[in-house]
């Protein structure tokens, strides 16, 4: 049985390529997130033990805020080092800092972009404990000195000699380029831009005079690094909060903190590959339907010469292993491609990553064809049951059938479903757990596929009317092909019904988040300009600048606005910065309780359902800790509702404090009859000078910050492309299984003088209702998930549901244009029929 299994897998190559194709399609995209996950994690490991090799110890600071994505620290004192340097068994030390600096190109232009990897200032020491080496010229000295890396200077087009213009926390200056440094073995770790200086002058240009980020120690050989560790922590004085790692810690952290941030994007990968492969499963089954229904004869056949149900069933079963393993080898092999590709795109996109080769490992392999192997046996134990029941007497037919049971049954099951799923979706709109959240979806998804083919039948004929009014008597036809088996029309639609269901939650959600972004900035911003970074936490406009701007005699107002991480009770968000003094009439909160009028260092402000959920009311004390360590009791002074942050606090609260403090977008008024030409031409004169910032009305600001969206909704859609191809084949498949079906009856249509043309619309009206079924199936479900989750981010500031209704549209039609591809190869084989013999066949 096990040789005629195989020989008859072979002997079906067409149907054989049909199947691997959603298995290849499936583990292709899985493989390739593995590989490319793999591949970071070992690029980042090598390169960081290669960086840190000559560091035996690590001193910073205690005090820091957990922001979510990692820790943000606060600065050391440089006078640690004089001790440092004393403790026995120390060789050498020098700071070490990662702030913010911004190079200015010869044009004018900075270097890096908004969206693209960060932009640093750091130190370059000659002291053999320092992370930089000399890649041409000299280490900087002095204050009017400075090295950029080696990936900066290709970029800028410098060379050593050149002033460098460069912004950062104190401002703008411009330096003499002394040197091009290298970060180990890469000229730009990340793809990052690094402008480098000796640690005075970092420290006064890019934080505080006085204060790196860390000190980096390099052993004489004589201790241990934990006995080095050990006894630089006994040198160091208790009040002075530091600590100190060994050079292995510091290593395996930063490690860690980079694939931490990067891991979210291969999860996030991970997580759409497992949908792609869950859609596949759909086709999957179909295909062995299909397999059971065109071998039904040869399965009596087996039977009547005595092969058990037994041996009938693990035949296709066995075909399903070869179809799994053989899908799940080449779908590795393309993955290999697919992991090359993403590197590519995050280098197009300025996230370099400094990789030496692809990291294939082992568990791999195993795991891509161990998964795609049992997803395909698994969707083909139901055909290979139902195969094996075809009694002996069905010999005696040539027909292939796929059979339609009651659905009764059924019904009750996707019911259930259904139910279950919308109690737990009520449950998280009253706040219950996200999980909850994804188990409802999961469950009204499930009993919707699992009604589907009670579903299908009145929807086909519903959809098919407008057909039968087009095409008269094949349109009527194409309606009644669809409807004649719901069960087969129900799980060709599966797929379509999956993605469009994500597609339309997905657009329902970001217009939602759009016009949430709109609303709340329409509502605080009132000035005629906006100035903006997108330094997503990182930097930004140095408030020197949101000073000057105000100073012009063309604006009027000017205010800046930005976002500093701190640990507010037991919670450690982004709070929202700043000045109360130039806001009023700028920028307003939409206060509910208080104003933000006169807001002082010793007050906050709470957005208004976090102050309910806390027990927070005006009046109330919350702890506030900064990142450089200061806790304070501040009063809340009122509340707020749409705005960015939970927690508004003013300028006035960082004056004196070791933490950067930037601006992300200032807000502008122009003086009264100041034309707009000769405003912006002011304002533009400083940030252009400076390379900072994007200029634009408030109109043109709103879309901007609106438009960010649309970035994260083409990231979706590109990849839930993958799951559409997958559908597009499901369709095919169905069609050739309703084409060989009725190849006896399309022989007597062509007989009685039905045309080729005509049988090519039948076939693709069929393909156009069966798309449009479940495109507008999973248009509904999609926009019901929208719905819930848009209510359940209540507590996170959203406010309403906006439906997207040009891009539903879209969705739909979108659905036919599939429905008219799918269908042009098996309506290509349908034409093909030879009329004697398909009416021989009965």
């Amino acid at each position: 049985m096990f040789r005629l299994s195989l020989k008859m897998t072979l002997a079906r190559k067409g149907r054989l390529l049909l199947t691997s194709l959603a298995i290849i399609l499936g583990t292709s995209f899985l493989s390739g997130t593995t590989i490319f996950s793999d591949t970071i994690n070992s690029t980042f490991d090598r390169l960081f033990t290669d960086v840190f090799r000559d560091v035996d110890a690590y001193v910073r600071s205690t005090d820091s805020v957990d922001t979510g994505f990692g820790e943000q620290r606060a600065p050391a004192a440089v006078s640690a080092l004089e001790t440092i340097l004393k403790v026995k068994g120390v060789s050498s030390a020098v700071g070490d800092m990662q702030s913010y600096a911004r190079v200015i190109d010869k044009d004018g232009k900075p270097l890096g972009e908004d969206q693209g990897p960060p932009t640093f200032g750091g130190i370059a020491s000659a002291s053999s404990a320092g992370l930089w080496s000399v890649e041409d010229g000299r280490f900087p000295v002095g204050p009017k000195e400075m090295m950029i890396d080696g990936e900066t200077a290709k970029k800028g087009k410098f060379e050593i000699g050149d002033t460098v213009r460069v912004n950062a926390l104190s401002g703008t200056r411009e330096f003499s380029l002394v040197g091009i440094a290298s970060y180990g073995d890469v000229s730009s770790p990340g793809g990052a831009t690094f402008a480098l200086f000796d640690q005075p002058t970092a420290s006064e240009f890019l934080l505080k005079p006085g204060f790196v980020d860390a000190i980096l120690i390099q052993g004489d050989g004589t201790l241990s690094d934990e006995e080095l560790t050990k006894a630089i922590d006994a040198a160091l004085p208790t009040d002075a909060k530091l600590e100190t790692l060994t050079g292995a810690e510091i290593t395996e952290e930063t490690t860690s903190q980079i694939k931490t941030v990067l891991g979210f994007f291969t999860t996030f990968l991970t997580a759409f590959s497992y949908i792609a492969l869950g859609i596949g499963c759909f086709v999957i089954y179909n295909v062995f339907s299909i397999t059971a229904a065109q071998r039904q004869r040869e399965s009596a056949l087996l039977r009547a010469i005595g092969a058990s149900r037994r041996q009938i069933t693990v035949s296709l079963l066995v075909e399903a292993l070869i179809v799994g393993v053989l899908g799940s080898v080449i779908g590795f092999v393309a993955g290999i491609g697919l992991s090359r590709a993403l590197s590519a795109l995050l280098n197009a996109i300025g996230l370099e990553i400094p990789t030496k080769g692809l990291t294939i490992n082992t568990n791999a392999i195993v795991q891509t064809v161990l998964i795609g192997t049992v997803i395909t046996i698994l969707s083909a134990i139901l055909p290979a049951l139902r195969s094996g029941r075809v009694p002996p007497l069905a010999a005696m037919r040539d027909t292939a059938l796929d059979t339609v049971i009651r659905l009764t049954r059924r019904v009750a099951i996707g019911l259930v479903l259904i139910v279950a799923g919308s109690v737990a979706l009520v449950a998280s709109i009253n706040g219950a757990d996200v999980a909850i959240l994804g188990l409802g979806v999961l469950g009204v998804f499930a009993g919707v596929l699992v009604i589907g083919p009670a579903l299908s039948k009145p929807i086909a004929v519903l959809l098919g009317k407008p057909v039968v009014a087009l095409r008269g008597v094949t349109g009527a036809m194409s309606q009644q092909n669809t409807a004649r088996n719901p069960k087969r029309t129900a799980r060709t639609a599966a797929p379509v019904l999956i993605g469009v269901a994500l597609v339309t939650a997905f657009t329902a959600l970001a217009a939602s988040v759009k016009n949430e972004i709109r609303e709340s900035i329409g509502n605080s911003f009132r000035g005629d300009y906006a100035l903006s970074v997108n330094s997503r936490g990182f930097g930004g406009i140095p408030i020197s600048t949101t000073d000057q701007i105000g100073q012009l005699n063309e604006v009027a107002q000017a205010t800046g606005v930005g976002f500093i991480a701190a640990k507010v009770g037991n919670e450690s968000p982004f709070v929202l910065v700043f000045n109360p003094k130039t806001a009023d009439g700028l920028y307003d909160l939409a206060m509910v309780e208080g104003t933000q009028k006169g807001l002082s260092k010793d007050e906050i402000l709470v957005e208004s359902d976090k102050a309910l959920d806390k027990n927070l009311t005006v009046g109330s004390s919350v702890q506030v800790t900064l990142v450089d360590g200061r806790s304070m009791q501040l009063t809340v002074a009122g509340t707020y509702t749409d705005a960015y942050g939970n927690y508004a606090v003013s300028r006035e609260l960082f004056e004196g404090s070791a933490t950067p403090l930037f601006d992300s977008f200032i807000y502008i008024k122009a003086a009264e009859g100041v034309s707009d030409e000769s405003a912006q031409t002011a304002i533009s004169a400083i940030s252009a000078d400076l390379g900072i910032g994007k200029l634009e009305s408030r109109d043109e600001y709103i879309d901007t910050q609106a438009a960010q969206v649309d970035q994260f909704l083409a990231l979706i859609y590109g990849l839930l492309f993958l799951s559409v191809i997958i559908a597009i084949v499901g369709i095919i498949i169905t069609l050739l299984l309703s084409v060989f079906e009725r190849r006896h009856e399309i022989g007597l249509l062509r007989a009685v003088g039905m045309t080729r043309s005509q049988v090519r619309t039948m076939v693709r009206w069929e393909s156009v209702i069966t798309s449009l079924f479940g495109a507008a199936t999973g248009v509904v479900l999609g926009i019901l998930t929208g719905i819930v989750i848009v209510m359940s981010l209540n507590d996170s500031g959203f406010s309403a549901f906006t439906l997207p209704i040009t891009n539903t549209i879209i969705i739909l039609v979108g659905a036919f244009v599939i429905g008219v591809i799918a269908a042009v190869f098996p309506a290509w084989r349908a034409t093909r029929t030879e009329i004697i013999s398909a009416i021989a066949s009965a």
